[in-house]
């Protein structure tokens, strides 16, 4: 943080609106409240979060448990209807007011991904509503008999953790699944950036019978633990990095809690040799790479090309990247924000000084907005890095920013071999013309999501399952298995009266 820390009016009119939300009540943290600041700008203070105590914790999820029955006892249709009406009206008046300058402020994406992020709640909830009926219904094991048949049953409360880099959509992603299978729930908003996220899950709440949703927030990660360890949860959905997914699923074993955990990755992207380097193949790799300053767990994290088009390909990235604008999300210019936070861009840093020391090549492009660089954001520029050794730890670890390493190989099979060398297995993808040589790639590489000429944003699906294998979590989001996941089966077997 640098300078003196200032207040605005538009800080006190954050404050207004940041509440818990407890029983279909807004109310202040009784834990008192803490500064949330702009990552462009650390000494700013965008807003003061509510914190709620043990007491005001125990009371959300008794609220949501009295709400459990009433709840589970609505049909399908009628629970969509109501989440699909409440995500319309949510994202109707997070956007009518300061949200998406708010979310700006408090995350340092661009105001443009602010917006969007916001739009997207209503179709979400909608395409998500759209498969419940067909997800949760009544299975006849034998056409011909009425018995045996499996149904599937909501869990209970569930505990929805959500991360900083897109909360405001995973808001909606998984209210949308749990509140559709029959779960009430408890949401803890991320604690750097809880603003726009506390505003939107409130008025979700306030649109459905109260106690259905109830919204936590807190600094640091004590709330999140008792919240995950509370006798009450009958399910922890978190998304989040791989330290915190272990910790929440060490702390629901107590219990034996459920988990869904995704969690991060290690996303490699192929280019076949029969690509050409195109603007329009930059452009999508770029956007792939540094959207949201590469804090996003499908990003490609690491690039293959043909050992002699790495160069080429290098210097069209850095190319592209030059015309990036690094700074504070709400200008005009800016097309990059800053980093979320002060350890995310050591981190990054940390991870390409040890690429200069084991002699890769660094370059960077874009520039930092003249009127932000002695503001003491979090700025990276975006980065791309050749010559790195295979077991070096930008390759080995997940670098959540905007750097981009790009591999050489000699055959497709290394490529292969090398993309599927980590303990991630989120999304990878292959780009190529030949369907030949994708089928057989795409069913080499081993990830929750393998696209063709695609990847990231891009190639999400929304009716489509989203997660990953080893450590890129547990479960599913998204699709018809998303929703499953938020219910448990139950079997029903009858035989006739003993004669």
């Amino acid at each position: 943080m640098t300078g003196s820390t200032t207040i605005t009016q538009a800080t006190r009119a954050a404050d207004d609106q940041a509440v818990l939300t407890i029983g279909g009540r807004p109310q202040p943290g009784a834990a008192g409240t803490y500064p949330v600041h702009n990552p462009a700008r650390p000494s700013e203070i965008v807003g003061h979060a509510p914190a709620a105590d043990a007491a005001q914790l125990d009371a959300a999820v008794a609220a949501a448990r009295r709400a459990a029955p009433g709840w589970r006892a609505l049909g399908v249709a009628e629970r969509v209807a109501a989440v699909s009406a409440a995500a319309a009206t949510a994202a109707e008046r997070l956007t009518a007011g300061d949200g998406p300058r708010l979310y700006t402020r408090e995350h340092g994406k661009v105001l443009g991904e602010a917006t969007f992020e916001i739009s997207t709640g209503p179709s979400l909830a909608a395409l998500i509503g759209s498969m419940a009926e067909a997800a949760v219904a009544p299975e006849q094991v034998d056409p011909a008999s009425t018995y045996p048949r499996l149904h599937r049953e909501p869990f209970g409360v569930a505990a929805l953790v959500l991360p900083f880099n897109w909360p405001l959509a995973l808001t909606m992603t998984k209210l949308a699944s749990a509140l559709s299978a029959g779960n009430t729930a408890v949401v803890k908003v991320p604690p750097t950036c809880p603003l726009a996220a506390l505003r939107l899950a409130g008025a979700l709440a306030a649109a459905l019978p109260p106690g259905v949703v109830n919204v936590v927030s807190g600094p640091g990660s004590e709330l999140a633990r008792a919240l995950v360890t509370h006798p009450g949860i009958d399910l922890i959905s978190l998304t989040g990095g791989v330290a915190t997914g272990r910790a929440v699923m060490a702390a629901a074993a107590a219990r034996l809690t459920p988990v869904l955990l995704e969690l991060g990755g290690n996303d490699a992207a192929i280019i076949a040799p029969d690509i050409a380097v195109t603007d329009e193949l930059v452009d999508r790799l770029v956007t792939a790479t540094y959207t949201t300053g590469g804090q996003v767990c499908m990003a490609i994290k690491r690039l293959y090309a043909p050992a002699a088009r790495v160069g080429e390909l290098a210097d069209a990235v850095v190319a592209r990247c030059e015309r990036e604008v690094v700074g504070d999300g709400l200008a005009e210019d800016t097309t990059l924000g800053p980093l979320h936070t002060a350890t995310g861009r050591n981190r990054v840093a940390e991870l390409v000084v040890d690429a200069q020391a084991s002699g890769a090549s660094v370059r960077t492009a874009g520039r930092i907005r003249s009127a932000d660089e002695d503001a003491g954001g979090y700025f990276v520029l975006p980065t791309v890095v050749t010559g790195l050794a295979p077991d070096s730890r930008l390759a080995a670890e997940e670098q959540f920013g905007p750097v981009l390493p790009i591999f050489g190989y000699e055959s497709i099979d290394d490529a292969v071999t090398a993309a599927n060398a980590t303990e991630f297995g989120l999304t990878a993808s292959v780009w190529t013309g030949d369907d030949a040589l994708a089928d057989r790639v795409t069913g080499q590489l081993v990830a929750g999501t393998v696209s063709v000429n695609c990847h990231g944003l891009a190639a999400q699906d929304p009716r489509l399952p989203f997660g990953g294998c080893g450590q890129s979590g547990l479960g599913r989001e998204l699709g018809v298995d998303g929703i499953r996941a938020f219910t448990q089966p139950r079997a029903f077997v009858r035989h006739p009266v003993p004669g």
